[in-house]
């Protein structure tokens, strides 16, 4: 059956309108689930659990920590001093104090959603600097159509502001609450091969950084970045190792709206392979989200419309608002429940709930700025192409799904940039995975499922997004246990997707997401990374801004991003070899995969 939201039409293949075919049964927990996915708080931003920058009161230990209060590998960063710049100066002093001292620095931002550990010095005598207070427009040209603003600012910040100017950032990230810095340092997106494509970075006309200097030269000093530059194709994706970003340039387009419709087809993906490269070639921002498990498919058609066009449309994302900390525990509580029992079909149940509350919201999307009424939504692109909202929750018993301040969701989130010409094979591969194990892909439904962006080849970073190929780019999540050495359940299925999406189909790891062992010689998937390094050793030779983990991702100083110890695979720490890499003593043994045999996994046996 297929839900295509837009018209009031209802039959056994295609529904159209959210508000027909309501034989849908729901339950008591999908009421309550509508009821807390479906609140927005447009209040003062409260920073949610934003990164613990604290500091001991003796002020010679602090720590720092992302959004999800774990990194990739759980490890603790600690560091001597965090400093709050506010002016681009005051930056160029931090960095000259951290220099002079022979101190390690990082940059960490007011949102901190990396989940590898890329913001941390890597030593307990380094400096944090923290860009909370950096975070302001400096210039919008509107006969130039660029935008220049100061690294810290939010994303929400920045597509509101330039709005106002009757100009729009074609592409952004779905999640509001990044910073401009963070998103382009990790190589964030959104989904287009118009244009110049799906990535943010691609944008950039000039950057100012902030990087070491010699003593003749005060230690830091101010570097100017201009299109055309080699450098800037460097800065555009740093990954943090270049220096502090300043200010960011990026090239705008004159306003305009989104018209967006969801089809949502139930119960057979198939023809999955051909819509998804039909979507990418021909529906401007269109993207696909897959539910394996459920077999269900949402297909987004979404392209452009004049600015004069009717509509106040919005995106208020469901799965970005504040939930009840009653709900998110209770949510996690029932993965556990059937995680315990070994109950594939209870995920499965689980994941059909959830997945049902979000489509009678029309996953959030609101005509009005209030209400749900049907597809298609009209709205301007900065309200439509990005969302957020359990970040600005003042409420005590209110926050994002992943908070750890209560025992709500907690996962790993994979990034893939998969070339285009491999979607298909890679898409058939988890179907056939799928049928190796029946109900095994239910725990990816929980956490969205698959979601299928577009990027084209980068032409603006040495690092970028898409390499050698325009790119589909894949974002998928599954269940963490709360202790790094509990055994999941069909955790080797999600290892065997992981490895089919790097090693069989040649997919990069997103900079900002993905597990430790993803990223093993990933320095050797760029043909442009001697160029990186190149621009790394002349703007930060001594190493400053580098860290035994930023060292193993550009693959310099025998750094690796694995380790060899009992139970590294189970959390993506190794990628098992042996037997130990597992858990023998609780029947969890290292196999081959099911349908990809060169994959290694962890599989429990009994």
């Amino acid at each position: 059956m297929v839900l295509v939201l837009g018209t009031r039409r209802c039959d056994s293949s295609r529904m159209v309108y959210a508000g027909c075919c309501r034989s849908l049964k729901i339950t008591a927990t999908v009421l309550l689930l509508l009821a807390s996915l479906s609140t927005r708080w447009d209040c003062v931003d409260a920073d949610g659990a934003a990164p613990v920058e604290n500091c001991d009161k003796t002020g010679s230990r602090c720590t720092l920590t992302n959004a999800y209060a774990a990194w990739n590998d759980r490890s603790t960063c600690t560091a001597a001093a965090v400093v709050y710049p506010t002016t681009e100066e005051e930056i160029r002093r931090a960095v000259a104090s951290a220099v002079k001292a022979k101190q390690k620095i990082k940059v960490s931002t007011a949102s901190g959603h990396s989940i590898p550990i890329l913001a941390c010095p890597g030593s307990p005598t380094g400096v944090i600097l923290s860009t909370r207070k950096y975070a302001s427009i400096v210039n919008i040209d509107i006969e130039k159509r660029t935008v220049e603003a100061q690294g810290g600012i939010r994303l929400r910040a920045l597509i509101d502001s330039i709005a106002k100017q009757g100009l729009a950032l074609p592409v952004a990230p779905y999640w509001e609450g990044v910073t401009l810095a963070g998103l382009l340092a990790t190589g964030a997106h959104g989904s287009s091969l118009f244009g110049r494509g799906g990535a943010v970075h691609e944008y950039v006309t000039s950057m100012r950084v902030v990087t070491p200097a010699g003593a003749n030269e005060g230690f830091a000093k101010v570097r100017v970045l201009n299109l055309g530059d080699g450098d800037l194709k460097s800065a555009a994706v740093s990954l943090g190792v270049l220096g502090v970003v300043s200010t960011v340039t990026l090239q705008l387009e004159p306003a305009f709206k989104r018209n967006l419709t969801l089809e949502i087809v139930r119960g057979s993906d198939d023809g999955l392979e051909d819509e998804v490269l039909r979507i990418a070639q021909n529906v401007e921002f269109g993207d696909v989200t897959w539910y394996p498990g459920l077999r269900q498919v949402v297909y987004r058609y979404d392209d452009r419309v004049p600015v004069e066009t009717l509509g106040e449309g919005r995106n208020n994302f469901v799965g970005f608002q504040a939930q009840q900390a009653a709900v998110s525990a209770g949510i996690r509580a029932s993965e556990e429940l059937a995680d315990d029992a070994s109950n594939r079909k209870l995920k499965c149940d689980q994941a059909f709930t959830q997945v049902s509350a979000q489509q009678l919201t029309g996953y959030g999307y609101h005509q009005n700025g209030k209400f749900f009424t049907g597809f298609p939504v009209i709205g301007h692109q900065n309200l439509m192409m990005s969302s957020g909202g359990c970040q600005n929750s003042p409420l005590p018993t209110f926050y994002c799904p992943w908070d750890r301040r209560v025992k709500g969701l907690f996962y790993a989130d994979i990034g893939v940039a998969l070339p285009l010409h491999n979607l298909r094979p890679f898409l058939n591969d988890v179907k056939r995975l799928r049928a190796a194990l029946p109900n095994s892909l239910c725990d990816l439904d929980l956490y969205t499922g698959i979601l299928i962006r577009f990027a084209k080849r980068t032409a603006g970073a040495y690092l970028g997004t898409a390499q050698d190929d325009d790119a589909a780019l894949l974002d998928f999540a599954f269940s963490r246990g709360d202790d790094a050495k509990d055994i999941r359940l069909d955790g080797d299925v999600f290892q065997e997707l992981e490895q089919i999406a790097i090693y069989k189909y040649n997919g990069n790891p997103h900079w900002g997401k993905g597990r430790n062992y993803l990223f093993e010689d990933v320095a050797k998937r760029y043909q442009f990374m001697s160029r990186f390094v190149d621009t790394k050793t002349r703007f930060d030779p001594d190493g400053f801004f580098s860290s035994p983990w930023s060292d193993a991702m550009l693959g310099v100083n025998n750094a690796t991003s694995v380790v060899d110890t009992p139970g590294c695979a189970l959390e993506g720490l190794c990628r098992c070899s042996k037997d130990e890499h597992c858990s023998p003593g609780k029947k969890s043994f290292c196999r081959r995969g099911r349908v990809y045999p060169e994959a290694r996994v962890c599989r429990f046996e009994l």
